[in-house]
């Protein structure tokens, strides 16, 4: 017996320069769910107005919008260590959260942050749990699920210790984001998928060659796909999967741009193609 699972198109740039002609050739293609940033086109998200104007217009097309990525616009990662800084952080992304709930999110994605200096790891934690404190119920309140990143080199957060950070924290609003590119820079993607699984709740599925955060469109990079979606089909908080291929002129590590359709063809052949009983789209 098969099953169904939302899959959130994400168009992984900010360089859109009008949302409804770019988002009709994603309703064209027959995508019916989307992901929200802060900006999108001529509009800005944290404006509320302009929140439900580019809502209204998404309606007109037929686009449902499911799932939101953080502010990061400016000092956005939960680590933020002044405090005047902090404080803005969280109130942007309560906002942002406020705002997109309006049209219908359910999940929110941040990151944590990239390694302190030396000595400054605890003080880091420290403001991360303090920025969950606050967007967590709030995140329950809006009935959404916020959804805490996992990175790379370089990151705050091992894997290990992100999974240990939101199974210790023990709040039903409170997830992980798993990123199938930054995985697989960092070991096995299928592998590392499994360990966060039990508090996955969304994921962002793009490709690389383990040489850098390429986002490549599955197929382009060397991620081993069906073991990746026989993990996906194992995580059993999971909200919706969310495509995030950069897929533009000018993006370095991509060849020329695939149109919306052969892009979320790609995705669903990936996904589908792996016989685990789950389909997306």
């Amino acid at each position: 017996m098969s099953r169904t699972s939302d899959l959130a198109h994400q168009i992984w740039t900010a360089a859109i320069p009008d949302l409804r002609t770019t988002y009709q050739e994603v309703a064209e293609a027959g995508i019916r769910s989307v992901v929200m940033t802060q900006q999108r086109g001529e509009f800005d998200l944290l404006v509320p107005e302009q929140a439900r104007a580019a809502g209204r217009l998404l309606t007109e097309l037929g686009l449902a919008v499911v799932a939101c990525h953080g502010v990061e616009s400016q000092p956005c990662d939960l680590s933020v260590r002044e405090a005047d800084e902090h404080t803005a952080m969280v109130r942007a992304h309560a906002t942002l959260m406020e705002n997109t709930a309006e049209l219908g999110c359910r999940t929110y994605v941040v990151h944590l942050g990239g390694a302190p200096e030396e000595g400054a790891r605890a003080a880091a934690w420290g403001q991360v749990r303090k920025a969950v404190d606050t967007l967590g119920p709030l995140a329950q309140s809006l009935g959404m699920a916020l959804a805490l990143e996992n990175g790379f080199t370089g990151y705050l957060a091992s894997n290990e210790e992100l999974v240990a950070f939101v199974r210790d924290y023990h709040h039903p609003a409170v997830g992980l984001c798993y990123d199938a590119g930054h995985a697989h820079i960092m070991g096995d993607a299928a592998e590392v998928l499994r360990l966060m699984g039990p508090y996955v709740v969304t994921v962002h599925l793009h490709d690389n060659d383990r040489s850098c955060d390429q986002h490549l469109i599955p197929g382009l990079g060397t991620i081993d796909w069906p073991s990746v979606a026989e993990a996906l089909a194992e995580c059993p908080r999971l909200v919706h999967a969310e495509t995030e291929a950069a897929n533009y002129v000018g993006w370095p590590f991509s060849p020329e741009p695939w149109s919306q359709r052969e892009l979320w063809a790609r995705y669903c052949e990936v996904l589908n193609g792996a016989g685990t009983g789950v389909v997306y789209g």
